[in-house]
């Protein structure tokens, strides 16, 4: 204990400047406005550039208190970059206390051991990048300081892109939030492109106020021009709004959110008599609908709506032959989420092999195609790491499922009364897969849907932070996307990047979309060529590390 106190006190500038750079972030990240989007972690890295600073200058001059070991200095500089991802994590990432309780069904200690584990550990990227630059920093003997903060930058662009995590975020995600039309460059080097560019740009902001005691109109000119580059980008992002706004086809797409208990859901899947109480939720729910919106051309359930199989073994069953006649009267096709169970093949621990799936039933009593079987697997929801070759993991998880993989990226085409439209399916977590998305576009997908249940995250920030992460998709690859969900929040974006309704949240729900699209889309930069970006400021790095290096490398490395 004694050591952890003489650390902070030792540090206390830096822990400072490190505990000011996760509230900046925490705080600016969605649902809360990004007011701090242009300089959050610029606190951070000036107490790095000072850190890197005091222990040269040390050094240099000789001074009887040596600079220090290369494993301390180190240390110190992780240890602080770890208290900023740490706060930001409580702040930005707590439903991670709700959805232990909930979906897991935790103590309340333990979902905050849950919660607190989560902050120590999932973004870890933040301090191993900046003790990467750190080195890169020392090593090379960079001694210009805006080449120093952009090394930041740059090394916490790579990791955040790098960084194995469930639910991947950036700052520029906050841009679609606050609708600032910078995000429309998302066709054209993606989300985490765009978050380059933020960085970079708190990069100069941070040598502006490391500047500005000393020689203010300096400071000035670089934020200034700094934020002078950033509004003319803005300025071009909503000519590119201009240029996706023209569209020749309209499809009336309607979408049912049952708001399903999550209690409900358990039972519902757990035993048939449920089954039909679930089903006719939905059932009166889209009858109303279309009786006061006869406009309407299809129908949506959320992912997981119908607690049973539709495959066509199963639609000879009561409850499957009751839906089949429904959408024969309503005479329009439905898009909903349930289950496909394989006859022929069970898991590890012989129970029949089941998908989470999305099935398009036509009017005419039969599907339009197969289903679409989830690809993108949430892991501890939809599978046990490890779990094929140690079962007995399931045991000491029982609330963890078992579920067969799908094929990937899959167009499924579906005819409409006076036309076809090309449909490129999600289920919940693979919107958060801008990879996934791509395929979709590549393959002809003329619209993108996404089924989803954030029942388990509660009402505070998840809902929106999924939301606006998967309407990105639309963005970067150019085609409207249809969000379908249980509890919220279900809502729609075109290609432009025009916002639909959102439906509350916690509420039964419907709506009809107007949704325009272009029935031979063009393929993005984004789409063709992803994250080619990654490789200009690769080269960006070196030329820097080239041009500023010092002739002799630091000796403490």
């Amino acid at each position: 204990m004694n050591n952890v106190l003489n650390f902070f006190k030792s540090n206390s500038n830096a822990n400072f400047l490190a505990i000011l750079t996760g509230l900046f972030v925490g705080t600016s990240y969605i649902p809360l406005p990004p007011w701090a989007v242009l300089f959050a972690y610029a606190p951070l890295w000036i107490a790095v550039h000072r850190l890197i600073s005091n222990d040269s200058d040390a050094k240099e001059a000789k001074q009887s208190v040596s600079p220090q070991k290369p494993y301390h200095f180190y240390k110190k500089i992780f240890l602080a970059a770890w208290l900023s991802q740490v706060l930001l994590t409580l702040i930005g990432f707590n439903w991670i206390y709700y959805v232990s309780s909930e979906f897991g069904q935790l103590h309340w200690s333990l979902s905050l051991g849950a919660l607190l584990l989560f902050a120590a550990f999932m973004h870890l990227y933040i301090p191993l990048s900046t003790v990467v630059a750190a080195w890169l920093i020392r090593h090379f003997r960079i001694e210009t300081t805006w080449v120093r903060f952009v090394m930041m930058a740059l090394m916490l662009s790579f990791f955040e892109r790098l960084w194995p995590s469930i639910f991947e975020w950036n700052l520029a995600y906050t841009l679609l939030w606050a609708k600032i039309p910078l995000y429309q460059w998302a066709d054209t080097v993606g989300f985490w492109g765009v978050s380059t560019w933020l960085l970079i740009t708190q990069a100069f902001f941070a040598e502006g106020f490391l500047l500005w005691p000393q020689k203010k109109r300096k400071a000035l000119e670089i934020m200034i021009t700094t934020t002078a580059v950033l509004l003319f980008l803005t300025g071009l992002g909503y000519l590119k709004y201009q240029n996706w706004s023209k569209f020749d086809q309209t499809v009336q797409w309607g979408v049912a959110q049952g708001n399903i208990g999550n209690m409900d859901k358990i039972q519902s899947e757990q035993a048939s008599q449920f089954h039909s109480y679930i089903l006719n939720i939905y059932a009166q729910m889209t009858a109303k609908h279309y009786q006061d919106h006869p406009e309407t051309e299809m129908m949506t359930w959320p992912e997981t709506a119908l607690p049973f199989a539709l495959d066509l073994p199963f639609l000879h069953n009561f409850e499957q032959n009751q839906l089949l006649n429904l959408i024969q009267q309503w005479g329009r096709p439905l898009v909903t989420g349930g289950y496909s169970v394989d006859l022929r093949q069970h898991d590890h621990l012989g129970n029949l092999l089941t998908s989470n799936s999305v099935f398009f039933l036509g009017p005419n009593l039969k599907p339009f195609d197969e289903p679409y079987n989830k690809t993108d697997l949430l892991v501890f929801g939809e599978y046990m790491p490890f779990g094929e070759t140690f079962p007995s993991l399931y045991k000491l998880l029982p609330f963890v499922g078992i579920y067969k993989k799908g094929p990937g990226p899959s167009l499924r085409t579906i005819q409409l009364r006076d036309k076809q439209i090309k449909l490129g399916p999600q289920v919940c977590y693979e919107s958060l897969n801008p990879g996934f998305s791509r395929g979709l576009a590549r393959i002809g997908t003329q619209i993108i849907f996404n089924l989803t249940n954030d029942s388990w995250f509660g009402w505070w920030a998840e809902p929106f932070q999924h939301q606006i992460m998967t309407l990105a998709r639309a963005i970067e690859v150019r085609r409207p996307l249809v969000r379908s969900t249980n509890t919220g929040i279900t809502s729609a974006i075109l290609a432009n990047g025009d916002l639909l309704q959102d439906s509350p949240i916690n509420q039964s729900w419907t709506h009809t979309y107007p949704i325009r699209y272009l029935e031979n889309p063009p393929l993005t930069f984004y789409t063709n060529y992803g994250y080619l970006d990654s490789l200009v400021w690769i080269l960006f790095l070196f030329a820097l590390i080239f041009i500023y290096r010092g002739k002799n490398k630091d000796v403490y490395h």
